[in-house]
């Protein structure tokens, strides 16, 4: 009986398909194979000079080199090359998988086991799962109660370590498709032009001047007979053309003598960046001249010394609008290399951000010609990372919505930053998000952050509070925040240039401009809901006398709804000049017209050149505008002072004019100006009538805020999910597992979208081309008439959800079904009138502009059998027809009890 010949192992790292056939991706002429001994020795190398002081404690060393030695025994029993096909299933590349090589790796260690299990993922449910059993361990307990997040801080050193080696080998050896930097990476790998042998790393990590790595590969060279096989596999369209090449290489190495020749060895070195010139020790003034071209203010060089001298700066800065206040967090965060997150109150702040940010970063990464700047902005509708080198924007291969937080500043929501607060989002990479946010040199600055309340307030306070408590760096920014508010932060160093008199006058004095701002109070208009067009056409006619006043005018209107701000418009683009430049601005507007908009506004506002803005409450904050006459409804304080603050910003109209519109009958507090009570509408209404010109400083006085009363199940919701991601309490699981973070209100959204028809059955999917917005349920709800008629029903509107089909791998949409509207993603689709009828089922089509954006929102939805805690809402899909419906149900907000 013949004896079996035994497989020999396949002992490759990594493989490389650096040569094809005449350009045929089908016909490789060589492959190229690591030895795993190489490629682990080189791991290991690098764990072992990694910079000491970024190790959890003393033991993290021991045990990230021990994983790193066994982190990928398992691959040999694993390889396999495979095909990469289209969705079509036509050949793409070949690949190659160790697919499940992790999981055969074994120590006694249970820790060191479980990094080396863990070296290929990391989300949150693996590290969360993995810390939760080593905390079964008395001394391992001991750790993660000193540090929670050592084992993840550890993986990640362990998984950095792999990854800069593997793409070094990827350039070393020849493969530059593979070995373009992920953004899972943190560092930024280059060839050095001059020194041919030198590959440069930013930012260093390394406790060592320059490494030395060698990299060996054996080369296949695939044989005629060889590629006349792969080709009539490929010819015939055969599905296993992965399996024949696999079996080839298996084949080739079989062959090789015990102990194959290397077919070549490649030494390199490792090294820092070669800075042209270090700027770490130059002040403000250079800093300042270098990105803004202008000296800084007191507020700037104060703010400027304490970041750049402090190892944990956290401070909340109260400093009046136009002081400059962006620039003040972000120049000295650059100067000093810090992250910077900025989550803003509002989407409609992040366009002007961006704009802003995108010409310092240029000019930074001037600077620094030879670093790679980047640029993310996270919001629900926009994931984008810009990459900036010496100058310019630069594209790169990987996947620019794949941000991972990678980058040098990160403009986000406060929404979209408790999301990744939390872990959520990129299923495999999610706890990245954690990590980056709680590693050190990060600034996370909340600007405007006076606008949150209710439900928004206690959830800001949470946030605020645990990353304080974890030892983050935090910044609060604000012109008007109640006292009341900033009771609440007293950990945090207060710096205050509006309160403070002799810090205001010097600030005041530095800027030797004066914001000169009549001030008038027509109180006679009364903001009448029952009849909107008495309202709607006084405030017409008071712009039309403005424009009497001086034709040519850069003039700002504010008003509450969106209704009022469409027919103010509407009347003055039919009674106006057509020369005036009448613009439209409001939180309903698809976000491709609110863009262009804001551009053509910013374009104008810069130019000095007149326009007439018609806008809602979206664009109080944070837009840097100069407008002559500031015509506001009446509204609370501090919303008057934000708006004032878009009036005589640059302090250089001397007829400036700021008039406030309305009353507010004591009885009929409107919804908008609620968290005033009798008294303080009393007193602010008395400071108004006692102003000819406009005093930010006694209008201030009149803020206030009841003591706020935080929604109990919002913080134990906040607490259960902290809970999970960084303590690993595995019984708040199922929180998260539902994906609930209540950021704002338990009432959730819809997406309303226009459909004209044009996009076919695919319209799921082509949501960048087509007009939405995002709106709240209860918004939805069948409201009626006097008479107890419906109101906002429309022909050809319908509810769907939107789910992801794995087989197809893309979005597809099913009619609304019963459940859970937290785990549902919802959309409105409105269409067009069918063949021209105007009228369907007795309902209206729906009208829809462009330019006036989301005017009325269609009602769809009526209560159903509502009690205690729950909201349930019935969308009927035949009205005739009972049975044919869908319920949701969501949790009611505190005071809807």
């Amino acid at each position: 009986m013949s004896k079996l010949k035994r497989q020999r192992p396949y002992i490759f790292g990594r493989v490389f398909f650096p040569e094809k056939v005449n350009d045929d991706p089908a016909i490789p002429n060589k492959i190229y194979f690591q030895p795993l001994g190489d490629h682990v020795g080189n791991v290991v190398k690098l764990v072992e000079f990694w910079y000491k002081e970024d190790f959890p404690c003393e033991s993290s060393l021991y045990r990230v080199k021990e994983a790193a030695k066994i982190h990928d025994t398992g691959k040999p029993q694993k390889f396999e090359l495979r095909v990469e096909t289209t969705k079509k299933n036509i050949f793409k590349k070949y690949i190659y998988s160790f697919s499940g090589h992790r999981y055969l790796a074994e120590s006694k260690n249970a820790w060191v086991q479980s990094l080396a299990r863990g070296h290929h993922d990391y989300s949150v449910g693996d590290i969360s799962r993995d810390t939760y059993e080593l905390k079964k361990h008395p001394e391992y307990a001991e750790i993660l109660s000193i540090d929670s997040l050592a084992y993840a801080r550890e993986l990640y050193i362990l998984e950095m370590c792999d990854q800069i080696e593997a793409e070094l080998a990827c350039r070393v050896i020849g493969d530059e498709e593979q070995a373009e930097s992920r953004t899972f990476m943190e560092y930024t790998i280059q060839h050095d032009e001059k020194e041919t042998n030198v590959y440069r790393i930013e930012p260093w990590i390394f406790e060592q001047e320059e490494i030395e790595l060698d990299f060996k590969y054996w080369a296949y060279i695939l044989s005629e007979q060889d590629k006349k096989i792969l080709k009539e596999c490929r010819d015939n369209k055969a599905p296993d053309l992965g399996n024949k090449l696999d079996k080839l290489a298996k084949n080739w190495w079989n062959q090789q003598p015990e102990k194959p020749e290397i077919t070549q060895t490649i030494k390199i070195k490792l090294k820092p960046f070669a800075l042209e010139q270090d700027h770490d020790d130059r002040d403000y003034n250079f800093w300042y001249k270098q990105l803004a071209n202008f000296s800084p203010n007191p507020l700037q060089k104060k703010i400027y010394d304490k970041i750049t001298t402090s190892e944990a700066p956290d401070y909340l800065i109260k400093a009046p609008t136009g002081s400059g206040k962006f620039e003040t967090i972000l120049f000295p965060a650059l100067a000093k290399r810090y992250r910077l997150i900025l989550p803003l109150p509002a989407r409609s702040l992040i366009e002007d951000q961006k704009q802003r940010l995108e010409q310092y970063l240029k000019r930074f990464s001037q600077i620094y010609p030879q670093r790679e700047i980047s640029l993310i902005i996270d919001t629900g509708s926009q994931m984008r990372r810009w990459i900036y080198v010496n100058g310019q924007v630069v594209e790169r291969h990987i996947n620019p919505r794949r941000h991972l937080y990678k980058g040098d500043v990160i403009l986000t929501t406060l929404d979209k930053f408790m999301y990744r607060y939390f872990a959520f989002g990129d299923k495999q990479k999610s706890f990245i998000f954690p990590l980056r946010i709680h590693k050190e040199k990060t600034i996370i600055c909340f600007d405007e952050a006076h606008t949150y309340d209710e439900i928004s307030f206690t959830n800001f306070h949470s946030l605020v509070t645990s990353l304080y408590e974890a030892g983050r760096s935090i910044v609060l920014m604000t012109a008007t925040m109640p006292k009341e508010y900033i009771q609440r932060f007293d950990y945090l160093e207060v710096i205050d240039y509006v309160d403070n008199q002799e810090n205001r006058l010097e600030l005041e004095k530095h800027q030797n401009k004066t914001q000169h701002r009549a001030f008038e109070w027509i109180n006679d208009i009364e903001c009448n809901y029952q009849q909107p067009e008495v309202f709607q056409t006084r405030i017409a006619e008071l712009i039309k006398a403005e424009l009497q006043r001086k034709y040519k005018l850069r003039i700002i209107v504010v008003v509450e709804t969106v209704k009022d701000a469409v027919e103010i418009y509407q009347n003055l683009k039919s009674s106006l000049d057509k020369n005036q430049d009448l613009l439209l601005y409001h939180g309903r507007l698809d976000s491709k017209q609110r863009e262009r908009v804001y551009q053509n506004l910013k374009k104008r506002d810069d130019n000095n050149q007149p326009y007439i803005l018609i806008t809602t409450s979206a664009i109080e904050v944070g837009c840097d505008l100069n407008s002559e006459v500031l015509i506001s409804q009446i509204c609370l304080p501090e919303n008057l002072i934000q708006r004032a603050g878009r009036c005589n910003r640059k302090g250089n109209t001397p007829d400036a004019k700021v008039i406030v519109v309305g009353k507010v009958e004591i009885d009929r507090i409107p919804f908008y100006a609620a968290s005033l009570d009798e008294s303080g509408w009393n007193k602010y209404q008395g400071v108004l009538s006692s102003l000819s010109i406009f005093d930010a400083q006694k209008i201030g006085d009149c803020i206030s805020r009841s003591n706020h009363v935080d929604d109990y199940r919002v913080v134990e919701l906040f607490s259960m999910l902290h809970e999970y991601v960084y303590n690993a309490d595995l019984t708040c699981q199922p929180t998260h597992e539902k994906g609930l973070v209540v950021t704002r209100s338990w009432t959730p959204s819809a997406t309303l979208v226009y459909d004209n028809g044009t996009h076919g059955e695919n319209w799921i999917n082509k949501l960048s081309e087509i007009p939405h917005i995002s709106v709240p349920l209860d918004r939805l709800i069948i409201k009626k008439d006097k008479e107890g008629n419906p109101i906002n029903q429309y022909a050809n509107v319908y509810v769907y959800e939107r789910y992801y089909d794995q087989e197809e791998t893309r979005y597809k949409e099913r009619n609304l079904r019963w459940g859970c509207a937290y785990q549902k993603d919802i959309f409105v689709r409105i269409s067009p009138e069918i063949d021209g009828a105007s009228t369907f089922d007795g309902k209206l089509g729906y009208s829809y502009e462009e330019e006036l954006g989301f005017v009325e929102i269609p009602s769809v939805f009526q209560k159903w059998r509502t009690q205690g805690f729950e909201e349930k809402l019935q969308y009927k899909y035949d009205e005739t027809d009972k049975k044919t419906s869908a319920v949701i149900s969501f949790i009611k907000s505190i005071e809807n009890i």
